[in-house]
């Protein structure tokens, strides 16, 4: 990380990325994590999901709530002056109040609307000026995105569009939809055969790889932005600096997790190749500019999610690095650090996995004023540790405990003050929080769709291009807590394990009127599984993750899985997860109402229609990207009269218009609201047990394109075929 003491400066090297077993985008994940201590498992309750993830099942299971404010063994000292401000540094104090005696963040200061507590702009390291750029860490070698236009009018089919997808199957039939994965096809074509191949098999580079969970959204995750102002756009330049500085964060963490036992990765939001989801998020230059101010602007788009943590890029000068730190010393669930929203921020100067990993500590809770060796403001002062320095308002002097300076890159020198997977009876960190038990790291390999992978270190091979400051390569993390990807073309085999009676639970989320993600744990033994619907086998698959489509809406499902061995044999299922979808809507004026706000998801894909980049600009394309339920993907649907109506933007306020031509292939894309431009009106019809979008003029409706743009893929008009990829549900926003 852009380290905050004055040290000298070091060579960087490329962190070791813990790699895990590749799983679905697409999936229901278990709300909360089971965390870890010596070996002992407790279930940790959930965070409360927004009303459109509609998660049920055995993960749905019971909710935690934060406490009403933090608790502090001692009462902490009130700041009783601001610093002064240092610019050149970072220094920035700007919207920050010294929080008085008695208020929540006493001993911090208080930022932003939402009155949430900061320990303060953290200090760059000797020689990193926070106004140079740091340079890309990985070369943006993405394609280019599609150049919006007319196009190619030849309509796309579903195996392109659920290429590396999770499985997709069509609830009537049982068929798989779209082609088969890579060497599955003769697997695929057979009635009994296992169909669905993990979940991504297009292997994430091994720099950017993460720890996949469930559906990688439902629960408790921490969400990667890239936050910048109007006509300052670098995401395709950086995009996969970002995925790796994640990953070097989450590598930090599972090593320093390693050295007392452990196993811990951050919980992202993750894509369908296991990398982290970045998105690209713009508000105003002012707003930017401060700390308050820009975690006030990503709120009013919906950026303030209890069960997320951000983790933001700024694409500014400000400061070196910032996060919320909500100081609450109480050893449970209910623990505010359990919660979010928390917002991490680092600045360009800054950007790296190190300062991303420093500024998440304090979103977690550490390092709290209780701590054996706490500064009093946040951080501690026994070296070397990643959260360790001499830190306004006290400057308390350091201690050297844990000598090994590649210890800078890890967590908690000696793991007794805020981070241990298994800390001794009666120690402090079994009476005060431990940072272990966060909610949002996961105690383990995620949802591995291959579980008899065997970990293995992963060597250094080369130096990253980052500018951040990092330890010398002596410094590695243990290789008991870094395991490889596995083979995702094998198939397992037989172990040690003894074989399941019955098959994992299941959970069901992001249920909407006509599908459903369905998921569930690994069994080591597993050849495959086969997903019941109503008690009868619908599908057999590989993957533990699957979508479920063409359900009929108001209607009552219960899905279960089943473990497949290699002879052939089924157990019996496990818990089912029992729902109802949702109904349509309907009626003569659709299922919309005015002044209500609506996601537009597609049938096929499960991707929700979205305003590109929160961009609030004229021109901006519509695209369908990885459901979010942010201000970018909600509109507004006000009547254009004769059965017509105007899609307006929540971010932009801007309506959605054709790009040109009435012909297939053309985009779409927000242009000021006009009362007179037919170019602006749609028709909703109902279809099946969705809905069709066409435009005024002609049959053109509204799909899934087959040209890609940044994890997405472009909405175009096209000639009306009845597949899923033109079929859309409206559903409310939460």
């Amino acid at each position: 990380m852009a380290r905050r003491r004055a040290l000298p400066k070091r060579s960087p090297r490329t962190l070791l990325v813990t790699a895990a077993a590749l799983a679905a985008a697409v999936a229901a994940s278990v709300i909360g994590v089971n965390t870890v201590t010596d070996g002992q498992r407790s279930a940790v309750a959930a965070a409360e999901q927004p009303a459109q993830d509609g998660v049920v099942g055995e993960a749905a299971g019971g909710t935690a709530s934060p406490a009403a404010k933090p608790e502090h063994k001692e009462p902490p000292t009130p700041i009783k002056e601001i610093p002064k401000d240092d610019p050149a540094r970072g220094l920035v104090y700007t919207g920050l109040t010294p929080a008085p005696k008695e208020d929540p963040c006493v001993g911090v200061y208080r930022v932003s609307d939402a009155a949430l507590c900061t320990h303060g702009p953290d200090a760059p390291p000797a020689g990193v000026d926070i106004h140079k750029n740091t340079e890309p860490a990985v070369a943006a070698t993405t394609p280019a995105p599609a150049v919006p236009g007319e196009g190619d009018a030849k309509p796309p089919s579903a195996s392109d569009l659920l290429a590396g997808q999770p499985p997709v199957i069509d609830a009537q039939t049982g068929a798989v939809i779209g082609a088969a994965p890579a060497g599955q096809a003769a697997a695929a074509a057979a009635p009994d055969a296992v169909a669905g191949a993990p979940a991504g098999t297009a292997a994430a580079s091994g720099d950017a790889a993460v720890v996949c969970d469930g559906d990688g959204t439902s629960g408790n995750r921490v969400q990667v932005l890239y936050l910048h102002a109007p006509g300052q756009d670098r995401f395709a330049q950086y995009l996969p600096s970002f995925k790796k500085w994640a990953a070097d964060t989450d590598a930090i963490y599972n090593a320093s997790a390693g050295e007392t036992g452990g196993v811990r990765h951050v919980r992202y939001v993750t894509g369908a190749d296991c990398t982290v989801s970045v998105l690209n998020v713009e508000i105003s230059a002012a707003a930017l500019h401060e700390f308050g101010s820009a975690n006030d602007a990503l709120a009013s788009q919906g950026y303030n999610r209890r069960d997320r943590k951000y983790m933001i890029f700024a694409d500014a000068q400000v400061y070196c690095g910032i996060g919320t730190f909500n100081g609450d010393e109480r050893p449970g669930q209910d623990n505010r650090s359990n919660f979010g929203p928390s917002y991490g921020r680092t600045d360009s100067g800054c950007w790296g996995g190190s300062t991303a990993a420093h500024e998440l500590g304090h979103n977690l809770g550490a390092v709290n004023n209780s701590a054996p060796h706490t500064s009093k403001a946040g951080h501690c002062v026994d070296e070397w540790d990643i959260m360790c320095y001499s830190d306004a308002p006290y400057y308390p002097k350091m201690q050297t405990i844990c000598p090994d300076r590649g210890h800078d890159e890890r967590l908690d020198c000696n793991h007794d003050d805020y981070y241990n997977t298994a800390p001794q009876p009666g120690s402090y960190l079994t009476t005060h929080w431990n940072i272990a038990n966060n909610q949002f790291l996961i105690a383990g390999g995620g949802t591995k769709p291959d579980p008899t992978a065997s970990p293995s270190p992963t060597p250094t091979t080369g130096p990253s291009t980052s500018a951040s400051p990092s330890p010398s390569t002596s410094a590695k993390p243990s290789p008991s807590a870094s395991p490889t990807k596995p083979n995702p073309t094998s198939t397992p085999s037989p172990t040690g394990t003894p074989a399941p009676t019955n098959g994992p639970d299941m959970t069901a989320s992001q249920i909407t009127q006509n599908s459903a993600v369905l998921s569930w744990p690994a069994v080591a033994s597993a050849a495959g599984y086969e997903i019941q619907l109503n008690g009868k086998a619908l599908a057999t698959v590989r993957s533990t993750v699957v979508r479920v489509v063409q359900l009929r809406p108001d209607t009552a499902y219960s899905f279960a899985v089943a473990v497949r061995d290699q002879r052939g044999a089924t157990t019996k299922p496990g818990r089912p997860a029992a729902f109802r979808t949702p109904s349509a809507g309907g009626g003569s004026t659709g299922p919309t109402v005015p002044g209500k706000s609506y996601l537009l998801l597609n049938s096929l894909t499960g991707q929700s229609a979205d305003m590109w980049g929160s961009s609030t600009n004229d021109g901006a394309v519509l695209i369908g990207y990885q459901r979010t339920g942010y201000a970018n993907q909600r509109w507004l649907f006000d009547d254009a009269g004769d059965g017509f109506l105007r899609i307006k933007s929540a971010v932009s306020g801007k309506c959605l218009q054709v790009g040109g031509r009435l012909v297939p292939g053309q985009y779409v894309m927000q242009q000021p609201c006009n009362t007179s431009a037919t170019s602006q009106r749609w028709k909703l019809t109902a279809a099946g047990s969705g809905w069709t979008l066409t435009a005024d003029g002609g049959p053109l409706a509204l799909g899934v394109s087959s040209r890609w743009y940044y994890g997405g893929r472009l909405l175009e008009l096209q000639q009306p075929d009845a597949q899923g990829y033109q079929n859309w549900t409206v559903q409310q926003a939460s």
